[in-house]
This record gives C-alpha cells, structure tokens and sequence, in this order.
C-alpha cells in the first residue's frame, strides 16, 4: 500500500500551514480529491485540496489571521480559495444537500465525515 508521507508536495511548506490553520492535526481537515488520487496511482500532484469542519466563514477568518489571501469562490456552497505562497488550495466546508433540482443544490454544514 502506498503512503502519501514523504511525498514533495505532502512536505511543502503552504499546505502544512493551511492543514494546521484548518485544525487537521485534531481530525477537524483533510486532504482530498486529485491529490490523493494521483498520489496514489503514483502521478504529479499539481492541486491540493482540502475539505474541513470549520464553516467557509471561519475559514476565510482563519486564513486571514495566518496573513493569507481568502478569496469566497463558492461561499454559498461551502468552497473558500486560500492564496498561499501564490498558489490557490480549495477548501470546501463539510456538506450535505437539502434540497436540489440536479444543477444547483442548497445544502446545510455539518461536522460528520460520514455524511
């Protein structure tokens, strides 16, 4: 099984100050998507992002105080863009759907992973 530890990207300076801003040493983020996909299959890594408990609000504050740019690219669905080092990682609030007519979806926060 492969590991994502010692991974260049894994180590980068940016993503471990965002992971640590987002709380994920206590279980409150994570990395997901295309990262851990490519990581995975052995392919370059070019985005991270991550999906946290925190409410997009919060986020957007936490960035802030790091001395990072927060940009509400999807506030209403949970998706803040965090400018670090001049690069952009998504982080995208936990979701559920309330209510959707198959484009476009209001959707509650939630803090379960499982949900």
């Amino acid at each position: 099984m492969r590991t994502l530890a010692g991974q260049a990207w894994f180590d980068d300076p940016a993503v471990g100050a965002i992971y640590d801003l987002l709380d994920g040493a206590e279980g409150k983020a994570r990395i997901v998507g295309g990262a851990v996909r490519n990581a995975l299959i052995g392919m370059p890594v070019a985005d991270i992002d991550f999906a946290t408990v925190h409410r997009p609000e919060s986020v957007m504050k936490r960035a802030r105080k790091a001395g990072f740019k927060a940009i509400p690219t999807g506030i209403e669905h949970g998706t803040i863009t965090i400018v670090a080092e001049g690069r952009p990682f998504e982080v995208t609030s936990l979701r559920r759907d309330v209510e959707t007519d198959g484009r476009r979806a209001v959707v509650a926060f939630t803090e379960d992973w499982a949900e």
